[in-house]
């Protein structure tokens, strides 16, 4: 059975509602307004209509005011509006085109001219509503690829310095319960949208790529790095942001890119400023690498090393705690802390894998 479109006519004039209403009818479901408050009652108070037919000269609140506040609410400014006028008066049709109508229609409307201009608008919504789903899919068979390679160039650094792919899980699940976390703060609600929050998930595990970059005799070497070594080690952030910028050029999604970037580029940068490779500090350091510098030390905290037994939970919160201030930014260790729980649940399920202080976490 064939969906019946939903049809909003707002008109002061109950002959012509009622003509209108007679008119469509038969093909469509009808609901009438005499005001334009009543037609913002009923869209607020009902399954919205696929489209609305609205008079343009009505008392208290005309059809240009109505029209105004139809398109400034988020739920309906994409309902598509036939405005309708008496006479000949031009600028009506001029101002309501202007404004954003799909179509004009002078009264008396005449029935055979409605009925087509309203199939008319209802079939683009249709076929624009396909047009969304195709990209709407593509963009998500696109955004899949992306996670894959992400996480694909991840675990081919991971598996170049001694690690396995466990780090690359276990600080995703560390992530995303502190990014959730950090998205409901005020201070940082209105930069957390839920595409910030994508992007971040979505790039974190591309932030040690300049490793890809780093000879093998530094990054296999089993024991601390001598001065010259660390100093080469320390450029794999510089070679990390070149090489995301490379890769990722041909992304339409600038935000993807940034990110991606910045976390490449300023995961080891300190508060206060110490870090490398610009010594950024404050809020200098773009927050994306502020949030992930946190579950990056604590799943190499918690995590094995040839060289070195794990830190228990307790032990790598202390050390990240003494951190607040210096190496981190002390309101994300305060958040952090609130979801303590969280973590030490995805800590007790965590993939074992390859500890270290603070100072060899930087090599």
């Amino acid at each position: 059975m064939d969906y019946k479109k939903h049809i909003l006519v707002v008109d002061d004039t109950v002959t012509s509602l009622k003509m209108i209403e007679q008119i469509l009818k038969d093909k469509y479901i009808v609901t009438l307004a005499s005001s334009g408050m009543q037609a913002i009652q009923i869209i607020e108070g009902k399954k919205h209509p696929d489209l609305i037919l609205l008079d343009i000269k009505m008392p208290v609140m005309d059809g240009f005011e109505t029209f105004k506040w139809i398109k400034r609410n988020k739920k309906t400014t994409n309902i598509p509006i036939i405005m309708m006028a008496s006479g000949t008066n031009d600028d009506y049709e001029a101002i309501a085109l202007e404004l954003g109508a799909v179509d004009f229609i002078r009264k008396p409307v005449n029935k055979s001219i409605i009925t087509r201009r309203i199939h008319n608008q209802l079939r683009i919504v249709d076929e624009m509503n396909k047009i969304d789903k195709i990209i709407a899919n593509k963009t998500k068979e696109f955004e899949c690829l992306q996670d894959m390679v992400s996480v694909g160039f991840a675990q081919i650094i991971e598996s170049r310095d001694g690690t396995t792919g466990g780090h690359i899980k276990n600080t995703a699940k560390y992530f995303e319960i502190f990014v959730n976390a950090i998205s409901k703060k005020n201070k940082y609600k209105y930069i957390m949208t839920d595409k910030y929050i994508k992007n971040l998930i979505r790039a974190a595990p591309l932030h040690d790529i300049g490793k890809i970059g780093i000879n093998d005799n530094i990054l296999l070497k089993g024991e601390k790095l001598s001065d010259e070594e660390f100093e080469q080690m320390k450029k794999h952030t510089i070679i990390g942001g070149e090489v995301l910028q490379n890769v990722l050029q041909g992304i339409k999604d600038v935000d993807f890119i940034k990110i991606a970037k910045d976390m490449a580029l300023f995961h080891h940068e300190r508060w206060d400023g110490t870090g490398y490779s610009l010594g950024l500090s404050g809020e200098d350091i773009p927050l994306c690498a502020r949030i992930l510098s946190v579950v990056d030390v604590y799943d190499a905290l918690t995590a094995k090393r040839p060289y070195k037994e794990p830190f228990s939970h307790d032990q790598a919160l202390k050390i990240i705690l003494d951190g607040s201030g210096t190496y981190f930014d002390p309101l994300l260790i305060d958040i952090f802390l609130e979801v303590e729980d969280e973590i030490f649940k995805c800590y007790l399920q965590r993939e074992e894998g390859p500890i270290i202080t603070l100072k060899e976490i930087d090599e």
